[in-house]
């Protein structure tokens, strides 16, 4: 073939992926803009998406893939010319959490990996580093591939699946009707693992065009239903789902979406746990307390894909509604993150988010603002926009190592704890999986559309682009590192742009367009514009719009503190939605504070993961205090130190304490060191007699 005919041949394949994908995304998610169609521009976002591709790079993909090649029996060959002879031996699997055997979940690294490098692939606009991430993902695929078609002829159960469990006994016994394997092997999450190969091949498909894998996708779907097809929907609820299962029913309903074939709705409701459903038809406040938070949330997120594609699934939506409220307002801290040790508790227990180190885990803040972006697709409420900013911000972002690029479990809010990272190859954690995928996702929130495109949102001050067939957009802005953002229009049309008033903003909040206040002034549909402080809202604006157009906000941020609900002697400080944090050791041995932090970078233990577990907690009364009316510490004892880099100085100084002074930054940048998030607040009057 002829050069100028490669290349061509290249352009039409890669046409035809983006084509596919696009179809794909706006089948499943009809409000968002395709993924790529989103470029983000220099922020923190972009800088944690570009780390994270780096280090996407430098996984094993052939020891991620083993545990499949195992299952599917395609190591077993003693033809020295098959690809997978000796396969094992050359890939050895990776260990999984080191509690082999009562507890594996090989193969769910694998299903996020493919989810992670799809997703990255749709949002990364350099050309070379997108062709590298589609010929893994098109490797992986036709090896998966492989895979599923060892089981062709199979009458056992197994047609048409896909799986790295180390024991297929689980699957052809649930065929038979019986459950025994499955209770045996309980604390292998069974459907929670496979459930990240049905989204791997759902992504692959959805995020880069790959249609073998939706092939794929719908033969595993085919395999779901079948499974349990002599389960009937009362041991379904007590012993199949009462078991940690991740989103079957979501990636199910999914391919409801992409087929139209109703067997998917019916299995998706099938794998819908009715306990959970039926639990939070009204917004009961301790139906949730003690329960594992990430078992939870993907059924939810489930209900609510359930009940988009299906109208008069109206029970499934409002359990997702009172689910995510009752997650949002009573059950989440700070940072945007919940749960302690992986549970949720009543509020009345939140001191153990200061007393344990195993904090929030970023599996749950994943999952949250999945559920979020769907929830808003069906209200437009900016409460779910402001929200969302919260936990991608402070959390989300705060989960990656700026040194490394590893990722985060558990993230400590303790007094003086620090995070935990991975080390790429080494720790196989489910936080690792999910956060493969987060740092690709910045794009796929900060613009939304209406149905019909008459009206865009825009949800989040990102820096970023936007073209579309119907809109194109520039976003400028340095937040969170200033208080303003100018969007350029750059295609002409008559819509409406709805521009995010946020609840932390203050009462000198402005938008104009080509420099013409028109914050108070306007009106879409008999909704007005409510830029009431402390209530989050949007500011429609319908017009004729030219390709040049500019609108400015101003987004004025503050200073404020954030008790922790019950406990709350505990404050975080904030400045607007930005969390500040202060470091409390310093990795330079030169200084007075270091600290070399143990296990920083974990190893492959079952717990390596868990602050608690590897590190030496250090006291709560060493810890720094605020002392002081909390008026007065906004006003007296926090000074800008340099407000370009959201640097404050705190005086942390009394009688008895070493403290004096400390720097406040965001969280998110106080890495690989001890830190404060919570502080101790007290009067002069508290403290003197808490010394005595």
């Amino acid at each position: 073939m002829k050069k100028t005919s490669a290349v061509k041949f290249l352009l039409i394949i890669c046409i035809a992926f983006i084509g596919t994908s696009a179809k794909a995304q706006n089948l499943l998610y009809p409000q968002h803009f395709v993924l790529s169609e989103v470029t983000l521009l220099d922020s923190p976002f972009k800088t944690a998406m570009d780390r994270n591709i780096n280090q996407l790079f430098l996984y094993d993909t052939d020891r991620l893939l083993t545990p499949f090649v195992r299952q599917a029996g395609l190591s077993e060959t003693s033809d020295a010319a098959n690809p997978y002879y000796n396969w094992e031996k050359l890939h050895p699997n990776f260990e999984n959490w080191t509690d082999y055997p009562s507890f594996a979940l090989d193969g769910h690294e694998g299903g996020h990996y493919l989810s992670a490098l799809s997703l990255a692939y749709a949002a990364c606009h350099d050309n070379s580093i997108k062709d590298s991430l589609l010929k893994r993902i098109n490797y992986i695929v036709d090896i998966l591939n492989d895979c599923q078609r060892a089981f062709d002829n199979n009458t056992e159960g197994l047609k048409g699946y896909i799986g790295g469990l180390p024991d297929n006994t689980i699957w052809t016994d649930l065929y038979t009707g019986s459950n025994a394997q499955l209770t045996e092997r309980w604390a292998w999450v069974p459907f929670y693992v496979i459930h990240k190969i049905f989204a791997g091949l759902r992504d692959a498909y959805v995020y880069a065009g790959n249609n073998t894998a939706f092939d794929m996708l719908k033969g595993m779907g085919d395999w779901a239903i079948n499974v349990v097809s002599k389960i009937d929907e009362c041991d379904m609820d007590t012993l199949v789902l009462a078991n940690e299962h991740g989103g079957i029913n979501e990636v199910l309903a999914d391919l409801y979406s992409l087929t139209k074939d109703t067997r998917y709705l019916v299995a998706a409701k099938k794998y819908s746990h009715k306990k959970m459903l039926n639990g939070m038809q009204t917004l009961d406040t301790s139906f949730l307390d003690y329960r594992h938070s990430n078992t939870q949330v993907p059924k939810y997120i489930g209900f609510e894909r359930i009940s988009q594609v299906d109208s008069s699934a109206s029970e499934y939506h409002t359990a997702a509604i009172n689910y995510w409220t009752d997650m949002v307002d009573n059950r989440t801290i700070a940072i945007g993150g919940n749960s302690v040790d992986e549970h949720l508790f009543p509020q009345s227990e939140n001191n153990k988010y200061i007393t344990n180190s195993n904090g929030p885990e970023t599996c749950n803040t994943y999952n949250m603002l999945k559920l979020t972006e769907n929830l808003f697709d069906d209200f437009h409420d900016a409460k779910y926009a402001d929200f969302y900013e919260k936990a991608m911000l402070n959390h989300i972002l705060s989960t990656q190592d700026p040194i490394t690029g590893g990722y985060v479990y558990f993230t400590p809010l303790r007094p003086q704890s620090y995070r935990v990272y991975s080390v790429a190859n080494k720790a196989m954690w489910c936080c690792v999986g999910s956060g493969m995928e987060n740092h690709s996702k910045y794009g796929h929130f900060i613009y939304t559309h209406s149905a019909d495109n008459s009206t865009l949102w825009i949800n989040l001050f990102t820096a970023s682009r936007l073209d579309n067939d119907n809109f194109s957009l520039t976003q400028e802005t340095d937040f969170p590192y200033s208080d303003s953002s100018t969007i350029t229009v750059n295609k002409a049309g008559n819509y409406t742009i709805a521009v995010r008033h946020p609840a932390w903003t203050t009462e000198d909040y402005k938008v104009t367009v080509n420099g013409e206040d028109i914050t108070d002034k306007v009106s879409n549909n008999d909704i007005s514009a409510s830029v009431t402080k402390g209530v989050a809202s949007f500011v429609y604006l319908n017009r004729n719009w030219q390709a040049g157009d500019i609108i400015s906000v101003t987004f004025p941020m503050e200073l404020s503190l954030e008790p922790l609900p019950v406990c709350d002697d505990y404050v975080a400080i904030k400045y607007g939605p930005v969390v500040l944090a202060a470091r409390t050791s310093s990795n330079n041995t030169d200084d007075f504070n270091y600290d070399a932090l143990p296990a920083q970078y974990a190893g492959t233990g079952r717990m390596d993961h868990a602050p608690d577990s590897v590190t030496d907690s250090l006291s709560l009364s060493s810890a720094p205090v605020l002392i002081g009316l909390r008026d007065n510490i906004l006003k007296q004892r926090i000074t800008y130190s340099n407000p370009q880099e959201l640097s404050f100085t705190l005086d942390v100084s009394h009688e008895g304490s070493k403290w004096t002074t400390l720097q406040l930054i965001p969280f998110y940048k106080a890495q690989n060191a001890r830190y404060m998030v919570y502080w101790k607040q007290l009067t002069e009057e508290e403290y003197a007699k808490n010394r005595k």
